[in-house]
């Protein structure tokens, strides 16, 4: 009986003291975490958003857009092929601004490559040559078809019902600088067909003109679109042949007049 005590005795002083050892264990193996040591969540964290700016009606990319963080001020611009890269975390809000355009907001819910497309503001902008210049063929037929609505005399309005005569958009100031920018862009598409085929290359094929010869020959004998949009390949070679053999009988003084394209060839 006094030996079960003894027993017992000693196998609860073990058990103290193995109960003991093992929370020394746990407070040093454990260590101590800092408010600070958690990492931050990613959604605190400025991520680099990629995207393009394109216009809603031809899908063509907008260059130069300001592209503005509202939430930290930081802004951006739009590449030539409309790309822009910010950074921005998630939930915060980006403005989109281009002259000419409705200004848009975009919230950033994800972080894949975005496509934000703009819509026109309706207003009545004058575009410089080089802006006419610098616009794709897709582009730039859209801003022909547009500056053609805005000018007309007469407007589709579904709202009334039918076509009826609209004098203020005729005689106001917006009609008329539509008009203007419908000509300027006209010229330009024109511009274009002409140079697709009436090229340095061809006519180097056919005859010996270069450099400056050659730069005075083009600007005198420059073809219409008219006749472009019959000529055939064989008729345009004749066409450069012949306006060679005038080209040759020039004097010096007739080459020296010669400084603006002249659109009276056949």
């Amino acid at each position: 009986m006094q030996c079960s005590r003894l027993i017992s005795a000693y196998s609860t002083e073990f058990s103290c003291k193995a109960l003991h050892v093992i929370t020394l264990f746990f407070w040093f193996a454990v260590p101590t975490v800092s408010a600070g040591a958690y990492p931050t969540p990613l959604a605190q964290q400025d991520t680099a958003l990629t995207g393009y700016v394109l216009e809603l009606e031809s899908g063509e990319p907008l260059p130069n857009v300001e592209i503005k963080n509202l939430a930290t001020g930081v802004l951006a611009e739009s590449r030539a092929d409309g790309q822009f890269t910010i950074p921005v975390k998630k939930n915060q809000r980006l403005q989109f601004e281009y002259p000419g355009y409705r200004t848009d907001t975009l919230v950033v819910i994800e972080f894949d490559i975005k496509r934000v497309y703009l819509t026109s503001d309706g207003s009545a902008i004058r575009i410089d040559e080089v802006q006419i210049q610098a616009m794709t063929d897709t582009r730039l037929a859209a801003e022909i078809r547009r500056a053609e609505e805005e000018g007309q005399f007469t407007e589709t309005s579904q709202r009334r019902g039918g076509v009826r005569i609209s004098p203020s958009r005729w005689f106001g100031n917006e009609g008329r600088q539509a008009r203007q920018r419908y000509k300027q862009l006209l010229a330009e598409q024109e511009r274009r067909k002409i140079d697709a085929r009436f090229t340095p290359e061809i006519i180097r094929s056919l005859t010996p003109l270069t450099d400056e010869d050659l730069e005075l020959y083009m600007t005198k004998y420059r073809p219409t679109v008219g006749f472009l949009s019959t000529a055939s390949d064989a008729d345009l070679r004749l066409y450069i042949m012949d306006t060679y053999a005038a080209f040759k009988k020039l004097t010096p003084e007739q080459r020296a007049e010669i400084k603006a394209p002249k659109t009276d060839n056949p």
